[in-house]
């Protein structure tokens, strides 16, 4: 399935904002997925876009510890650990 995102509408309501009320409006974004996955779980693609949008907002320390909790929930799952650890390199965090 398609990874969850900011809507055409959302984008276009995002060009009127402000640059601080975009980062807001950003980092809601990535609290509202991190939520989610805490506590309904997801795919591991959605977890990759996690690690990767915390990375972006300048979370190192957040992401690796989202790292670290998927690395565990996808632990009998090797090609979910692949795509995972693919976005933690990507994120700077793998190490």
């Amino acid at each position: 399935g398609a990874l969850a995102g900011p809507s055409a509408d959302d984008l276009s309501a995002a060009q009127e904002l402000t640059m601080d009320e975009r980062q807001e409006m950003i980092q809601g974004m990535v609290a509202r997925l991190s939520d989610r996955l805490a506590t309904e779980g997801g795919s591991a693609d959605e977890w990759a876009q996690l690690i990767g949008a915390l990375a972006v907002l300048g979370q190192q320390d957040r992401a690796a510890a989202i790292y670290s909790e998927a690395k565990t929930r996808f632990a009998a799952d090797a090609a979910a650990l692949t795509r995972l650890k693919a976005a933690a390199t990507r994120a700077g965090i793998d190490q």
